[in-house]
């Protein structure tokens, strides 16, 4: 079983990045946060400040996608605008996801052994890989390895693709599962198989190097097999696509799967 990470305090992360803001759009943030909405004489009035140097800065904050605005009637007089903050606002708190994946993982650990740990990695790969099969439908294996990395790239993982010879890197500078996959290494080795089955089964996938690891990005090196032909797009993933058949990181060797 893998100790529980602890993470900062959610309010000392929520700070650093407010933070980054300046401290008055920082503290009309934090009072929308708490308060859900304000108008601009609420705002001025907490920060002390003129309505106009609140507007101001709810321009910014608009323009920046962070704030948007309601009109409402009043008790009494012109309807007013009440800010709230976007959805996209959001990316500035942070999430405890990490932890909560973390703990889903030794749960499974340590209630149904690795057995069940391993089972539910694999149901994953069947999962993801039906996610970007719409996405990865080119005959060419270059073409397919570009398809798979402007998905993952969408999702948060900042993939590129180079080619060396009869061989390509898939190479992800990001990875937006880091804190589960230091603690949980069996997520590296599933993540690749799920590529390799994407890919197709004329595909040969080891996996290099990770970011959880210590390397400097998540590399694995991809090349068709020995004799193998393009094959259609439409049926490049019929063939079963195991596990077993990708090489995990050197250093992962203990962790791969079973």
């Amino acid at each position: 079983m893998h100790p529980t990470t602890t993470s900062a305090p959610a309010d000392a992360g929520a700070r650093s990045l407010v933070s980054l803001l300046g401290a008055q759009r920082a503290a009309i943030v934090e009072f929308l946060r708490r308060h859900g909405d304000a108008t601009v004489a609420d705002l001025a009035a907490h920060l002390d400040i003129s309505e106009v140097a609140v507007r101001r800065h709810l321009g910014v904050l608009t323009e920046e996608e962070l704030v948007d605005a309601e009109t409402v009637a009043a008790s009494r007089g012109r309807p007013v605008a009440r800010y709230r903050l976007t959805r996209a606002a959001t990316r500035l708190f942070p999430h405890r996801y990490d932890r909560f994946a973390n703990e889903v993982l030794d749960f499974l650990d340590a209630q149904h052994g690795r057995d069940g740990l391993l089972a539910f990695l694999r149901w994953r790969v069947e999962r993801e890989a039906e996610g970007l099969q719409e996405a990865v439908t080119a005959e060419d294996l270059h073409t397919r390895l570009e398809q798979l990395a402007d998905a993952l790239s969408a999702a948060g993982f900042e993939a590129s693709v180079d080619e060396d010879g009869e061989s390509f890197s898939l190479v992800q500078d990001h990875c937006a599962i880091y804190d589960v996959a230091r603690d949980h290494p069996e997520v590296c080795a599933y993540e690749a198989a799920t590529f390799a089955k994407v890919l197709g089964e004329d595909v040969q996938l080891s996996r290099r190097e990770t970011l959880a690891g210590g390397g400097t990005a998540c590399v694995c090196t991809v090349r068709r097999r020995p004799g193998a032909q393009e094959q259609d797009p439409s049926g490049h993933r019929e063939g079963e696509q195991h596990p077993e058949g990708v090489t995990p990181t050197p250093a992962r060797s203990g962790n791969e799967p079973r």
